[in-house]
């Protein structure tokens, strides 16, 4: 008897250890980012690791250097000058290459998903997670409504990924391989944080509403284009609707499903100590912003991680536009230097450069302008 008691409590006690990660009492503990003076600058409910990055409302931009506990120490990296990501400030130099990269075609579309499905609000829904039915659905249904009454085309997906564990990435990723088959314009996984009320909570045209949150997930090959997107969207929602986006999480570790697309971001949409109804009123306001990046935005051609402190005035231009700029130089360069080395000299590269600018060009064109007269000249009889 003593041993059957023996066994019955050491099978309770594994089962409580292999289920301890999906534990969601364990999601309600948040980590306190603060400065080198020890002030707080960030508060997420996200694991901060050494070497993530966050963007404040006020686009103070820090980076965490070491973590004990629940409190994460970053050191100040530099204001970051929003308006270099203003949609009127960028270019698309990548169309003039032709890049082919995977960009949806304008069908004005955006597509919605929950990783976490059982992410609920507290004062609302009574609990913060109901397995397969969170009220995180509901934030979902309002951002949908909100962006089809700026016209655009909504596919909400209502596929579960449930548990919520480190697997439910895996889960989603099969959901957004198949909204990805619908060619939509963005796609949004939309969440909500643990925190506590205040760090969501504001004002905004006179209604209480929850902020939202952006996460860029910058491992993995497309880490610097959405973090360059995330930029864009914060800019483009300063504009519009001042304090609504909270700041950006840039997790070092994680690609968060953004590696299958250029417009992809996760959004954050209040804590589950707010209230559902402002969650709801804040997603509609983020959905004022959307056709605006999908107007102007477009997923340029390098995949590649960007510089630390990208936005800063000191580091310039954006990574996919260095990336470019490096490109038509090398070409030109290879040009130039085939031309010497088939040549042997300066001035015979020169002369056969002239000859293929006059010479070649003309003849490229020629039978086309030939072709056209004679196509007018058969019109005409």
């Amino acid at each position: 008897m003593n041993r059957r008691i023996f066994s019955i409590a050491f099978i309770l006690l594994c089962s409580m250890m292999l289920f301890a990660p999906i534990s969601f009492a364990a999601e309600v503990s948040y980590f306190n980012i603060i400065d080198e003076t020890g002030n707080i600058v960030y508060i997420t409910g996200w694991q901060v690791k050494v070497g993530d990055q966050c963007l404040t409302a006020e686009n103070k931009r820090y980076e965490v250097i070491s973590v004990a506990g629940n409190t994460a120490k970053a050191r100040f990296i530099g204001d970051v000058n929003m308006s270099l990501y203003m949609p009127g400030n960028t270019f698309n130099y990548a169309g003039l290459l032709g890049v082919s990269v995977a960009n949806a075609q304008d069908s004005g579309k955006v597509a919605i998903y929950h990783t976490h499905s059982d992410e609920s609000y507290v004062p609302t829904d009574g609990k913060e997670s109901i397995l397969g039915d969170g009220g995180i659905y509901k934030v979902g249904d309002a951002f949908a409504s909100a962006l089809k009454a700026q016209g655009l085309e909504v596919v909400h997906s209502m596929a579960k990924h449930d548990p919520h564990d480190d697997m439910a990435y895996e889960r989603s990723r099969r959901t957004v391989m198949e909204l990805l088959k619908q060619q939509p314009n963005a796609i949004f996984d939309v969440h909500r944080d643990a925190v506590p009320p205040e760090v969501y909570k504001t004002s905004i045209n006179g209604q209480d509403v929850s902020k939202v949150q952006l996460v860029v997930g910058k491992y993995g090959p497309t880490g610097k284009q959405i973090e360059d997107y995330a930029m864009q969207i914060k800019a483009a929602a300063d504009q519009q609707h001042p304090g609504l986006i909270k700041g950006i999480f840039f997790a070092k570790g994680g690609d968060y499903n953004q590696d299958l697309y250029p417009r992809s971001m996760l959004l954050e949409v209040g804590a589950h100590t707010n209230d559902r109804a402002s969650a709801e009123k804040g997603i509609a306001l983020f959905a004022d912003v959307v056709p605006t990046i999908l107007g102007k935005t477009s997923a340029g051609a390098a995949n590649q991680e960007g510089a630390a402190g990208v936005g800063t005035t000191e580091t310039g231009f954006s990574g996919s536009t260095k990336s470019t700029f490096w490109l038509i130089g090398l070409v030109v360069l290879g040009s130039a230097a085939f031309l010497f080395l088939s040549t042997g000299s300066v001035k015979e590269a020169k002369s056969k450069l002239k000859q293929f600018t006059s010479t070649e060009f003309a003849n490229f064109f020629g039978p086309k302008k030939r072709n056209r007269k004679e196509k007018d000249d058969q019109d005409e009889s």
